[in-house]
């Protein structure tokens, strides 16, 4: 199983939250910022599934970038069926990112009863140079039971970097620089010490007489 989901497939719902995992801890990919982040998607209409397509890169999420996309997903239904969407049906959509290694559940973008989808949310979670997780949110036409289908749906990409390495990395920062702090001043202590016994040493050396024997 390559990702740990947990959301709600109804579309009255204000809003789905998902929580996409890798099973491991992925180092394989390394990006700079701006980067073309793989993406794909496939469609699910009328028990027919589609094989995964890749996005165009105007289209895709760029490393630690923020940016607000539109897709027409109904577009490669219509053009393999050769047909209009009809309202009635149920139609799903999935997307995968960096080959797979990160698959979102089917999310509904109509339920056939006028609920469309109106944006999906992709929190990017990264550190450093390397994706780590993503977060995928969504939320619907607030507009109940509408007669025509929305001609596109929002692609918002949205990149923040990983508390937990970041307080991390600053813990081990502090306990260095507090460990070196500690050291200087010992180093300083022992200094003084030696100079206070070397100085109390010289006190005690008792001084020749000048003065000559009879």
């Amino acid at each position: 199983m390559r990702a740990t989901c947990a959301w709600s497939s109804s579309p009255r719902k204000p809003a789905i939250r998902l929580l996409l995992l890798s099973s491991v801890l992925i180092r394989t990919y390394s990006y700079r910022h701006g980067d073309l982040v793989t993406v794909l998607k496939r469609s699910q209409y009328q028990g027919m599934k589609t094989a995964w397509s890749e996005m165009n890169g105007n289209l895709a999420p760029h490393f630690a970038v923020d940016r607000t996309i539109r897709i027409d997903p109904m577009f490669e239904i219509q053009k393999k069926t050769a047909s209009q969407y009809k309202t009635h049906d149920t139609f799903k959509i999935s997307f995968s990112f960096i080959n797979e290694r990160f698959i979102t559940p089917w999310l509904t973008v109509t339920d056939g009863r006028g609920h469309y989808l109106h944006n999906i949310y992709f929190t990017f979670v990264y550190d450093g140079h390397h994706l780590k997780s993503v977060r995928v949110d969504s939320d619907y036409h607030p507009d109940e039971a509408l007669k025509v289908p929305p001609d596109h749906v929002n692609l918002v990409y949205r990149w923040e970097t990983d508390v937990e390495v970041d307080t991390h990395t600053g813990f081990t920062t502090l306990t260095a620089m507090t460990s070196l702090g500690t050291l200087a001043a010992l180093a300083l202590v022992v200094k003084n010490s030696l100079v206070h016994n070397a100085s109390q040493s010289t006190r005690r050396t008792p001084q020749k007489s000048s003065r000559r024997p009879y």
